[in-house]
């Protein structure tokens, strides 16, 4: 209990990343030997760490600077070697929240690794187990949004584009309902008016014929 006290003060106090570092430095074989993760390794501020590491005086707050360089590892793309400190670490009943940021970060890296050299170099897809897998990990982290992307997508205001496109379309709307209701009541009312029909001009009356009343007289 007290060494994780003592673990968690160091990683909240430390300014370890502000010093100044020396231009070139160089770890004794003894350290190196002791570390053997940073043997090979050219960066400057991870192998300051290292020498902090390696430092008697810092004896209290050695696990305190191991985290530190598991960090190191994984920004400079050592993911591998990150996992491998972290897991040590914690293999020493050493937890903390730092630790667990640094492998999730590490892991990550490792995934899109991988993934750059299937599309890359081999030119595949997943496979459907790897996809199925891809797939859990992608729903794990929806669930573990930071508070304040999730409060920043239930405080973003309407955007009064929309808005106004809303009532447009709705007036739009209405007009055209009317206009239905318009048509069907005129066609309405064209189907129910009587149709009136010219009755037939009536024949004139035909004038009965008269005897010829020269008929008698006429020559022989």
């Amino acid at each position: 209990m007290k060494n994780s006290i003592l673990f968690t003060t160091f990683l909240l106090c430390s300014t370890f990343g502000s010093m100044a570092y020396a231009d070139e430095v160089e770890l004794k074989k003894s350290c190196v030997k002791d570390n053997p993760l940073v043997a090979g390794e050219t960066d400057a501020t991870l192998l300051q760490i290292y020498a902090q590491v390696c430092d008697k005086k810092n004896k209290d707050n050695k696990n305190g600077y191991l985290a530190q360089a598991a960090q190191q590892f994984q920004k400079i793309g050592r993911n591998d070697k990150a996992l491998r400190l972290v897991n040590e670490l914690n293999a020493n009943n050493i937890q903390h929240s730092t630790l667990t940021d640094v492998k999730f970060l590490a892991g990550i890296g490792i995934a899109n690794e991988a993934l750059t050299q299937m599309r890359g170099a081999e030119v595949r897809y997943l496979t459907d187990e790897t996809y199925a897998h891809a797939i859990a990990l992608n729903d794990a982290v929806k669930k573990a949004k930071p508070l304040t992307v999730i409060e920043a997508k239930v405080e973003e205001p309407p955007k009064p584009v929309e808005v106004r496109r809303t009532r447009t379309t709705q007036r739009a709307a209405t007009t055209q309902r009317r206009n239905i209701a318009a048509t069907r009541t005129r066609q309405t009312q064209r189907n129910t008016t009587p149709v009136r029909t010219q009755a037939p001009a009536a024949k004139p009356a035909t004038q009965p014929q008269r005897a010829n009343p020269f008929g008698s007289l006429s020559q022989k």
